[in-house]
């Protein structure tokens, strides 16, 4: 029989590993490697629960229980221990291509105005997703509008020699593990250089039918689980333009009409 000293001692293991967790929680919402697990909207939520958690900690560090169980701590520190070496493990180098990670030199973004005027037209700012969903659903009215939109740029040998790259957004809708890459393929005006691999730009044109629409032959994009290339129209770009890429560049919502969530 244990000594109710030596429970009590035991039984304060399970506070610890709760406090443990409540300090990974906290190290994940507080650092740069949260989108890995979940969406940054849900940054509040997981600081309430790293709060609870070290409440509880405390609580039974101070008041431990009566009785000790083997199975009750192992549990505690199995999801420790799975917290622990889940991010030991993530692979910052996203295949070797910046997809979104934080960019701490980027100043804080504020929203842009919903359209802007490049060479005396008009462009409607808008993301990749938003105009995905409008090609794909084949809104007539919009396809032959006038858009401003930005993201990486896709370098392939095959398109190289058209004048074309693929330009590219990550969506995270819940976590690193649904990361989709949706994006379009550009056909710059002649003469136009083309950008660097990975580049950040802004491209502004309007939508043409794609030759062979309905192929789906998309191109693999490093970091991102899916890939996501409209296989039924072409981005004709009038202009194109390299800006610093924008603190977290991932795509976190669509909106279906004006302003979109550029």
């Amino acid at each position: 029989m244990r000594s109710n000293v030596a429970v009590r001692w035991l039984s304060r293991l399970d506070g610890l590993m709760l406090v443990g967790l409540s300090v990974f929680v906290f190290n994940l919402v507080l650092g740069k490697d949260y989108w890995f697990y979940l969406n940054p909207k849900f940054k509040p939520l997981s600081l309430t629960s790293a709060v609870v958690l070290a409440g509880l900690g405390a609580f039974g560090l101070w008041r431990p229980l009566a009785r000790w169980s083997w199975w009750r701590t192992g549990l505690f520190a199995l999801v420790l221990a799975l917290a622990v070496v889940s991010q030991a493990g993530v692979d910052r180098d996203m295949g070797g291509e910046s997809l979104g990670q934080d960019n701490p030199s980027a100043p804080v973004e504020t929203a842009p105005a919903s359209r802007v005027k490049m060479g005396g037209k008009e462009y409607i700012r808008i993301n990749a997703g938003e105009l995905y969903d409008i090609s794909g659903k084949h809104l007539q009215d919009k396809l032959g509008l006038n858009y401003a939109m930005r993201g990486f740029v896709r370098r392939l040998p095959e398109l190289d020699k058209d004048q074309e790259f693929i330009i590219y957004r990550v969506a995270l809708y819940c976590c690193f593990a649904d990361t989709t890459a949706v994006g379009f393929k550009v056909k710059l005006p002649p003469g136009a250089s083309l950008p660097k691999n990975a580049e950040w730009v802004v491209v502004y044109g309007q939508l043409t039918g794609l030759a062979g629409a309905g192929e789906k032959d998309e191109p693999a994009i490093p970091g991102a689980v899916f890939a996501s290339i409209s296989p039924y129209n072409l981005f004709q770009a009038d202009r194109l333009e390299s800006e610093p890429p924008l603190k977290t560049p991932f795509m976190y919502e669509w909106h279906e009409e004006e302003p979109y969530a550029y």
